[in-house]
């Protein structure tokens, strides 16, 4: 009868590698949907809380310094108020920090959401 330690042996070197990969992705993704979702939920409290105490000529400008006190880039904030709506459209990279191992460095986060502004009120319009 034939020894199958080594084949055993050789199967999980095999398998193992690909087990942490796969870890690594799961990990990478989590961190991607959580700053994904920190952006998201900030934009939307931001200028929900903003937009009623707004003073019109500098509403822009205080809301980009809320922004940035919440640390979230504004290098590509876009932020554009027209016929009662309010366009917010954002786009930054965060390190990856397990994706550097098969060449990934940065993830692209990209935001744009859409308020329609009813009686004094922001309202998140769907697309």
């Amino acid at each position: 009868m034939m020894n199958k330690k080594g084949q055993t042996l050789i199967a999980f070197v095999i398998i193992l590698p690909v087990f942490i990969l796969f870890l690594a992705f799961i990990v990478d993704t989590g961190i991607l949907l959580k700053e994904k979702s920190r952006l998201n939920g900030s934009t939307k409290i931001i200028l929900e809380n903003m937009y009623p105490k707004r003073n019109e000529s500098n509403f822009q400008e205080q809301t980009i310094d809320l922004f940035k006190k919440n640390k979230i880039p504004t290098e590509n904030l876009n932020l554009e108020v027209k016929n009662n709506t309010i366009i917010v459209s954002n786009d930054y990279e965060i390190e990856s920090i397990f994706g550097k191992i098969i060449g990934i460095k940065k993830y692209k986060i990209h935001l744009n959401l859409t308020f329609q502004i009813e009686q004094d009120k922001l309202t998140i319009k769907k697309e």
